[in-house]
């Protein structure tokens, strides 16, 4: 025992001794306890509120005007009706039945086992979402497997499928015009003018004026007083033909110097009425017509210089102060130019070229011919199938026209019943084809049917379908009738022809039109004068008195020694100077026309299943509004 102890404290003393050991680091301590958590910190502000997204709601019956937000839709359980979107506060004043009449109950199955209880699976993928919007959804629009509701046309596409045009039938997609009752599809067709084809196209007329021979050359410069009436009118170079005031201040300017009256040839002296400070305005000065001007001393020395030699050529002759080339029949570099401070030269002579207007910007008119075709056997998605719509269910027909261009060539909502749609079920009913589908509306099985509505088996030369419609856009006149003339914009006008190609057939109608596009096509001609002008009859800003008109005198009036006013071709001006031309515009190209919408057809068709579950309980089969009803509430 005594051992025992004695080797316990000599190894204690040893380890004592080792550990004071100078030089040598001890072991690590234990950690010491955890301290305690500090204070929290101070919550951050609110981050701004997300918009608010469009919800699906749902609830027994048609929704309340407090419920939802705009954007939103609702689903009434009750009546298996959506309702949306939301707009304006407002909801739409029905919804779309979504749900089929009831299938007949099926035979309970069997049993089957008790399955394993499975265990939890992955995350699954994002799910489809149900879309809506006016008008067909575009390519950009979902995801690939949603579905979209057109709540324009009542069409329900989907899934959405891929590739350029991925809510396309070709893409996979479902595309079901589902109507405005379950079991219905409604079928849309828009037609204007197709074939557009051109006739005539006739170019107006224009005057292009020449000058020749600058080779009147003077001393009299552009003054101060010139440049003051060349900025107010901006023809002063062509003509400055003046008609001065009766008498002063009178505000009435029907004077103008003329050999033998104011101007006297013979002593080249105005009369005492022209003096200096007398007022006079310019008779061609369509920019500025009540503008007056004061006649100086210069402006009279100028015009009786030479007994009054220079008269003319101050007066109508075209003037510039470019520098002459004799080499070029004196033709200035150009005609137009006035400096200031320039030497006035001016043309012996002025040529009125009469030509047909060419070019872009050209005017002219044009007529066309083209048709309108439709046919209701033929309209996608639908074709010949309508036969057996017609025979084993039910086929109505409506229409609606088109306001003209210049009102927005939009639908028109016509007077009456339907939303402006006017109804021709009778006239799409009244032929069936020679083929027999079984059992027909009234349960008989003969070789051919007779229709749905007992019309003769076959018929043609029903007539025109529009003719018990509103008038057609805004004429006194029926759509199609031969005669109906309709203006579709300014100076547009088509007109419905007899031809032998004019159908009302068998559910295709085909209208014959002569169009007429732009003015004058009774080539009427119109007056413009280019030798000295008449007075126009204007009022004098500040002035009572009028403009009483002068006599048209010829160009040469004693002014000059030889003729100056040609034309070409020959014989265009008359004694006056006046040229008669024939002026067009208005024309359109035939693109402008075949993008003219006139007709658009609905064409609302119903499976035979259903006519004849509703004739069974009594509905009347051939109204369609009692038709959906029964529908709608037997879902």
């Amino acid at each position: 025992m005594r051992k025992v102890l004695l080797s316990v404290m000599t190894v204690g003393f040893l380890l004592a001794f080792n550990a004071c050991k100078k030089g040598d680091q001890g072991p690590i301590g234990p950690s010491g306890p955890t301290g305690a958590a500090g204070a929290a910190g101070q919550v951050g502000p609110a981050g701004a509120a997300g918009a608010d997204g469009s919800k699906i709601l749902t609830g027994a019956g048609a929704p309340a005007a407090a419920t939802g937000a705009n954007g939103d839709f609702y689903f009434d359980s009750t009546a298996k009706s959506l309702y949306g979107p939301k707009a304006g506060g407002a909801w739409p004043a029905t919804g779309v039945v979504l749900s089929g009449p009831a299938g007949a109950a099926g035979a309970n199955g069997a049993t089957g086992a008790t399955g394993a209880t499975g265990t939890n699976g992955s995350t699954g993928a994002a799910g489809t979402k149900f879309l809506a919007g006016a008008g067909a959804p575009g390519a950009a629009i979902g995801s690939e497997g949603d579905f979209y509701f057109d709540t324009t046309n009542s069409v329900f596409y989907g899934p959405k499928g891929t590739g350029a045009t991925p809510w396309a039938a070709s893409a996979g997609s479902n595309v079901m015009p589902i109507g405005r009752a379950y079991a219905a599809k409604t079928f849309y067709l828009t037609r204007g003018f197709e074939g557009v084809t051109e006739v005539t196209k006739t170019y107006g007329q224009v005057a292009n004026v020449s000058y020749g021979m600058f080779d009147i050359i003077t001393t009299y410069t552009i003054n101060s007083d010139d440049e003051v009436r060349i900025a107010n009118y901006p023809g002063w170079s062509d003509n400055r033909e003046m008609a001065f005031e009766n008498t002063a201040g009178s505000g009435v300017f029907d004077k103008v110097p003329t050999s033998g009256n104011q101007l006297n040839p013979a002593s080249g002296a105005f009369d005492a009425d022209f003096s200096v400070g007398r007022r006079f305005i310019y008779t061609n000065n369509t920019a500025n017509p009540t503008t007056t001007f004061a006649l100086t001393q210069i402006d009279i020395d100028r015009l009786t210089a030479n007994n009054g030699a220079a008269f003319g050529y101050l007066t109508y002759a075209k003037v510039t102060t470019s520098p002459s080339n004799p080499g070029n029949s004196y033709m200035p570099a150009n005609p137009s130019l006035l400096t200031p401070g320039g030497t006035m030269n001016f043309a012996r002579t002025k040529n009125v070229a009469v030509t047909s207007e060419s070019g872009a910007s050209a005017n002219y008119n044009a007529t066309y011919t083209a048709q309108t075709r439709l046919n209701i056997n033929t309209i996608p998605g639908l074709g010949a199938n309508i036969e057996k719509y017609k025979q084993e269910g039910k086929v109505f027909v409506k229409y609606k026209y088109f306001t003209s261009n210049t009102a927005g060539n939009n639908p028109e909502n016509h007077a009456g019943t339907n939303a402006g749609w006017v109804d021709i079920t009778p006239y799409a009913n009244s032929y069936v084809k020679a083929v027999s589908y079984g059992v027909d509306n009234s349960d008989t099985n003969p070789t051919l049917f007779p229709g749905p509505f007992n019309a003769p088996a076959y018929t043609s030369g029903m007539g025109n379908p529009f003719a018990g419609g509103p008038n057609f856009m805004g004429t006194a006149n029926i759509f199609g009738n031969a005669g109906t003339t309709v203006t579709l914009a300014t100076n547009q006008t088509a007109a419905a022809v007899t031809t032998a190609s004019t159908v009302y057939n068998d559910g295709e109608v085909v209208i014959n039109w002569n169009i007429n596009s732009g003015t004058n096509f009774g080539n009427a001609t119109t007056t413009y004068s280019f030798g000295p002008t008449t007075i126009p009859s204007v009022t004098v800003v500040g002035n009572t008195g009028t403009r009483a008109p002068a006599v048209a005198r010829g160009f040469e009036d004693d002014f000059y020694s030889g003729a100056q006013l040609t034309s070409t071709p020959a014989g265009q001006l008359d004694a006056n100077g006046d040229a008669q031309l024939v002026l067009r515009t208005g024309g359109r190209p035939a693109s402008y026309f075949s993008g003219t919408k006139l007709v658009q057809v609905q064409v609302f068709v119903i499976p035979g299943d259903v006519i004849k579950t509703a004739k069974a309980k009594g509905v009347d089969v051939n109204n369609a509004a009692e038709l959906g009803k029964y529908i709608s509430l037997n879902k």
